[in-house]
């Protein structure tokens, strides 16, 4: 996924995978992105508080994911309960494109060798 640059949390699927390992390991990614983006897309759907960040953290990391959380959990509440998720009208301008990276990663850090050999691990 060459939206988001390899960090050390975040684990970037192979370009062009190669052995059955990678290949794997891509398969995993793709199935799990599409998991995590449909839950966020619920999540905006019946939140919609949480629809219009444009992309960006408006709070602090901790503060963010306790919101996810806790979305998460009234989410789970209402569905229980059968409240149904009320249908929304597409939006014009699509904010769903990740941001670009603000501070590129050195390919040659010694912090991204390391993830680099987690992915790898992983894959094995």
């Amino acid at each position: 996924d060459s939206a988001y640059a390899m960090r050390s949390f975040i684990l970037t699927p192979y370009l062009s995978p190669a052995t059955p390992a990678e290949r794997s390991f891509y398969a995993s990614h793709r199935t799990t992105r599409s998991i995590v983006e449909r839950t966020f897309g619920l999540l905006k759907s019946r939140f919609r508080c949480i629809h219009k960040s444009g992309g960006a953290l408006q709070y602090s990391p901790e503060t963010t994911c306790k919101i996810v959380a806790t979305c998460a959990m009234l989410h789970n509440i209402a569905t229980t309960r059968g409240i149904p998720v009320e249908p929304t009208e597409p939006d014009s301008d699509e904010d769903d494109d990740p941001l670009p990276s603000l501070h590129p990663a050195d390919r040659n850090s010694r912090a991204d060798k390391d993830v680099l050999r987690s992915r790898a691990t992983i894959s094995d």
